[in-house]
C-alpha cells in the first residue's frame, strides 16, 4: 500500500533498494537521525557500483509519501 524505498542515483538512472533498512520514506522520516547514515552510505555505494542496481524509470515510481498520518481541519480559519 505504501510501497517500498528505493535509492536512486544522482544521475537518476539507477536504483537500489532500500527496503531491508527501512521499509518506506514515512518510516526514514520517523527514524531519521538513525537511518540517514545508513541511506547515505547506501547512496554513496550506488554512486561506485558496489551494490545491486536496476534501470530506474521515473515512470514507475510513485508519490514518495502517499497518504497523509493526519487530518487537520481548517474550516474555521
Amino acid at each position: 500500500r505504501d510501497g517500498k524505498l528505493v535509492v536512486v542515483s544522482r544521475d537518476l538512472t539507477r536504483f537500489t533498494d532500500a527496503s531491508f533498512l527501512v521499509p518506506t520514506l514515512q518510516a526514514a522520516l520517523d527514524d531519521w537521525r538513525r537511518i540517514s547514515p545508513h541511506l547515505a552510505a547506501m547512496a554513496e555505494s550506488l554512486e561506485n557500483n558496489a551494490v545491486p542496481s536496476a534501470r530506474f524509470h521515473e515512470h514507475d515510481a510513485h508519490s514518495p509519501l502517499p497518504r497523509a498520518y493526519q487530518w487537520a481541519d481548517g474550516s474555521a480559519y
